[in-house]
């Protein structure tokens, strides 16, 4: 009979540490601020927040948001480029976590090929930077054939873009599903080199496993298939959780290579923001503290993930 599972008990002086070590640094970041503001303000600069209240000039292409320039302000350009910026986020962890479990998985197959296609993925991808794996895929996709010249009624690969179910009419590409050359590129780029560290992770984390476990399904007659998904697979999950959260952390950080591709995340919204209205000091507040919310918010989701799985173990 399955004993119930103890409550989780809340780490008060870890929470009272990091949340006075977050107020320190709170506080040190409104001091210098306020620092700044006021030489500014001495030189004759005028600063503040009320720009965000003006209607932005630039477009903002490729977001959830419908956003019209000229008449949307820049808070909602920033919105934008949020919401451009989480899409390419989510898009990534789900693709890279995809290829990552297949490929550490062929890592641990009993077939040689298997092990060393693996390893030659892993070895490939992680030692190429990940900015050449951006300018690659999107080299590679502007150099595809244009959409009036490529055929296909579900699928449609073009230089302007790749499209589900799209229609074409003349220079007007439409599709149930579109990825912009861009955002293609930057998400093809970012999961295949971070398959390569997630697929390491698989790896190490079976590995790391008692071989005790494994022997004690295979007298029990479970197949490998079964044996992964029932004894070894809940196992590493919980071994292969922190570092797995470190990784999706550097997929959110790595979008702000978007810059250099012309794609519009919060980044690069930030930066023609920066050019139109000169506000460095708050745009740049602003930067920080978008990334540093998201970064926080996913770590915690991560480590709450691992509480309530280890909750269920216990149970």
């Amino acid at each position: 009979m399955n004993r119930p599972a103890p409550p989780a008990r809340w780490n008060w002086s870890a929470a009272l540490r990091q949340a006075a070590a977050f107020a320190l640094l709170a506080a040190l970041l409104v001091l210098m601020f306020r620092v700044t503001g006021a030489n500014l303000h001495a030189r004759g600069v005028h600063t503040g927040f009320d720009f965000l209240g003006k209607p932005a000039i630039t477009p903002v292409f490729n977001s959830p948001l419908e956003f019209q320039p000229g008449v949307d302000t820049f808070a909602m350009a920033l919105l934008a480029g949020a919401l451009n910026t989480l899409k390419l986020t989510a898009a990534s962890i789900v693709l890279a976590s995809v290829l990552g479990l297949l490929v550490g998985l062929g890592a641990l197959a009993r077939n040689p090929l298997a092990r060393s296609l693996a390893r030659a993925y892993v070895e490939l991808m992680r030692n190429v930077p990940v900015l050449l794996h951006v300018a690659f895929w999107y080299g590679l996709l502007l150099e595809l054939p244009p959409a009036s010249d490529s055929a296909g009624s579900l699928l449609l690969a073009s230089n302007r873009g790749i499209f589900l179910f799209p229609t074409v009419d003349g220079l007007d590409v439409h599709g149930m599903v579109s990825m912009s050359p861009e955002f293609a590129a930057l998400l093809i780029g970012i999961s295949l080199y971070t398959a390569a560290f997630i697929a390491e992770i698989v790896r190490a984390s079976v590995g790391a496993l008692p071989r005790g476990q494994l022997e004690a399904a295979s007298a029990l007659g479970l197949s490998r298939s079964a044996t992964l998904r029932r004894v070894l697979g809940p196992q590493a999950l919980r071994v292969g959780l922190p570092p797995l959260a470190s990784e999706y952390i550097g997929i959110f950080k790595n979008s702000t290579l978007a810059v250099t591709i012309g794609y519009q995340d919060f980044m690069a919204v930030s930066d023609t923001m920066l050019t139109d209205t000169g506000q460095a000091v708050e745009i740049m507040a602003i930067v920080m503290l978008f990334y540093a919310c998201v970064s926080l918010a996913v770590s915690a989701a991560m480590h709450a993930f691992e509480q309530r799985h280890r909750r269920w173990e216990l149970a």
